[in-house]
């Protein structure tokens, strides 16, 4: 995974951390604004998230590991796992 990948999922965590501290009461601040801002962190980070993984996926099956090894490894039918990066290939012009 890229670095400038890595840091921006580590901050959107880290911010989503800051955040839960706010609903703990540690700094004040509406409940409903905090929650907002969390879930919109966390919306993020699981977009860079699946981003990542998909691209390791890519890299790994055209590394030489078969497709069905890959879908073990997340936990996937491979149906499933191969229509999902046929998709992303089509959606990046692939």
């Amino acid at each position: 995974m890229p670095a400038e990948q890595r840091r921006l999922i580590t901050s959107a965590i880290d911010s989503a951390e800051e955040q839960l501290l706010q609903l703990r009461g540690v700094q004040t601040g509406p409940t409903a604004e905090v929650a907002r801002r969390l879930l919109r962190g966390l919306g993020h980070s699981a977009g860079l998230i699946e981003a990542a993984w998909k691209r390791t996926a890519v890299a790994a099956v055209n590394g030489g590991v078969p497709l069905q090894e890959v879908a073990r490894w997340v936990d996937m039918p491979v149906e499933v796992l191969s229509q999902m990066l046929t998709a992303g290939r089509q959606e990046n012009g692939g």
